[in-house]
C-alpha cells in the first residue's frame, strides 16, 4: 500500500474556510495550507489594491505587482503573526512593500542621474537615450562587473555589505564597480 506524502499540504474543500476567524486562517497559512493561503487573497485582496493604489498612485501594473508581493511577503511570515487583526497586519505589510518600492526607484533615478552627469551631453541627448541605451549598457557587462553596479548604484548596498553579498573582499567590489561605471559610460558614448 502506498504511504500518504507527508511533504505536501493536501487540498481540501474550500468549505468552512469562508467561515473560520481570521486568526484561524492565520494559523492554517502557518501551517501551510494553500486552500487558506487562497482565502486570505479572496478576503483581502480588494482592500490592499485599493489601499496600495492610493498609496502609490502610478500606473497599475505597479499597484498589481505589489499587492502580490504584499501577500507572497504574508503567506512567508504568518508564522510569526503575533494575533491582532489580520488587516492590520496585512495593512502593515503593504506599507513596508510600498515604501520599499519607493526606495528602488529613487536609487534607480539617482543611478541614472550618476550616468548621465558622466556622459557628455553633446553626445547623449538627454535621460531619453540614457532610458534606451542603458539597459544595453548594463547587460553588455560581465556578470561580476554588473552584479556589483546593481548592488552598489541602482540598490543602495553599501559596500560592505555589497562585498559580502558577493562573497568578495571590499577592495575587489570597489574594483568592479569602478569597471563597470567606466564601461557603461563608453557604451553610452562618453569617455572611457
Amino acid at each position: 500500500m502506498k504511504q500518504p506524502r507527508t511533504d505536501i499540504v493536501e487540498l481540501r474543500p474550500k468549505a468552512g474556510l469562508d467561515r473560520m476567524t481570521d486568526e484561524g486562517l492565520m494559523a492554517a497559512v502557518a501551517a501551510g495550507d494553500r486552500v487558506a493561503c487562497g482565502e486570505l487573497f479572496d478576503r483581502y485582496v480588494d482592500e490592499l489594491h485599493r489601499f496600495v493604489g492610493r498609496m502609490r498612485g502610478s500606473d497599475r501594473d505597479v499597484v498589481e505587482d505589489l499587492v502580490q508581493i504584499v501577500f507572497l511577503a504574508a503567506f512567508q511570515a504568518a508564522e510569526r503573526f503575533q494575533g491582532g487583526s489580520v488587516r492590520n497586519w496585512l495593512f502593515g505589510i503593504a506599507v513596508n512593500q510600498v515604501r520599499e518600492y519607493a526606495r528602488r526607484e529613487i536609487r534607480r533615478k539617482r543611478a541614472l542621474e550618476v550616468v548621465a552627469e558622466a556622459t557628455p551631453s553633446s553626445t547623449a541627448p538627454g535621460s531619453a537615450h540614457l532610458l534606451v541605451h542603458l539597459p544595453a549598457a548594463i547587460a553588455a557587462l560581465s556578470v561580476e562587473l554588473r552584479a556589483a553596479l546593481v548592488l552598489v548604484d541602482m540598490e543602495g548596498e553599501r559596500g560592505r555589505d555589497a562585498a559580502a553579498i558577493l562573497g568578495v573582499p571590499e577592495g575587489t567590489l570597489w574594483r568592479r564597480v569602478h569597471l563597470a561605471r567606466k564601461a557603461v559610460r563608453a557604451a553610452l558614448g562618453g569617455e572611457s
